[in-house]
């Protein structure tokens, strides 16, 4: 038997090369068409505003709308396909490189922040 709560979310995620890309905040799931059979994990999210749909209440809803305040407007969840995973273990390794877009935030506070800071472009 396969657990996601356990085997997948908040667990660690790393492309074929290594680079942590960050945790597993939620996953995707698909039905198939034209059948009333067992929905399918289709993808993994890796974004810090989707951890908010799984806190219940008021500070779920504060977690989303600050995150998207904060988040580059181009900027969304990445969404990685299960096919492109190559093992679940305590640290989930991709066979592919990371997607494009992998930590705005990370980015934008690099740019508008740090940036900014005398002596920072050095």
């Amino acid at each position: 038997m396969f657990r996601i709560g356990f085997t997948v979310l908040d667990r660690q995620v790393v492309d074929r090369d290594g680079v942590n890309l960050g945790k597993v905040d939620d996953v995707e799931f698909t039905r198939p068409e034209g059948q009333g059979g067992e929905p399918n994990m289709t993808a993994l999210i890796i974004d810090t505003a989707a951890i908010g749909g799984r806190i219940s209440g008021r500070f779920g809803r504060y977690w989303e709308a600050v995150v998207e305040r904060l988040r580059p407007q181009k900027e969304g969840s990445i969404a990685i396909p299960v096919e492109h995973v190559e093992e679940f273990a305590p640290t989930t390794v991709l066979s592919t490189r990371a997607p494009e877009g992998m930590h705005p935030l990370e980015k934008w506070v690099a740019l508008h922040v740090i940036g900014r800071i005398p002596g920072a472009r050095k």
